[in-house]
């Protein structure tokens, strides 16, 4: 089977990149708020234990799994949507003839602004959907450098040292 290299596959590794850097974002808001969660649904993990018959267990373990399950599905859910979107990103930048970093930035630039807008919109914190925004910006130059070094292993003639463009390898 021959591996090939192509801008949806190149896409989905720096999807993962951005998904991991999301995720680390997603995981310290979600921990910074822990007080707060626990404040808010400590009666209500209370009221369901005793009425599930099991009110020595107490609300405080109890909560304590459900936040940190919380805290790992939502990193777990950052890390897929950003593999997804990497991957729809290089598919389209993919339908380009003429391939360039300012035409991958300028796909991946609106993604970033409205997956940061989501982030302030849901979280209210601005530090939050900035992050989002640094962490998508980090998938241009994840991109390229991922792309040179499958071109490398490609070509074979590329050593250290020895740059390219995107999109100037001859592929169209």
């Amino acid at each position: 089977m021959v591996e090939r290299a192509d801008p949806a596959r190149t896409g989905v590794r720096a999807g993962r990149v951005v998904g991991a850097l999301t995720a680390v974002v997603a995981a310290a808001s979600l921990a910074g708020s822990r007080e707060t969660y626990y404040d808010a649904l400590a009666p209500v993990a209370a009221a369901l234990l005793e009425a599930a018959g099991v009110g020595g267990v107490g609300a405080g373990t109890a909560l304590s799994v459900y936040f940190w399950g919380n805290v790992a599905l939502a990193a777990a859910a950052r890390y897929a949507v950003c593999y997804v979107a990497g991957s729809l990103v290089g598919v389209v930048y993919d339908w380009f003839d003429r391939r360039s970093v300012w035409v991958l930035a300028g796909l991946v630039v609106p993604v970033a602004l409205a997956d940061g807008a989501l982030a302030v919109f849901d979280t209210r914190s601005v530090a939050v959907g900035a992050g989002y925004v640094g962490a998508w910006l980090c998938y241009v130059p994840v991109f390229a450098w991922l792309s040179d070094g499958e071109s490398g292993r490609r070509d074979g003639d590329r050593g250290p040292g020895r740059a390219r463009r995107l999109g100037t390898d001859g592929e169209s």
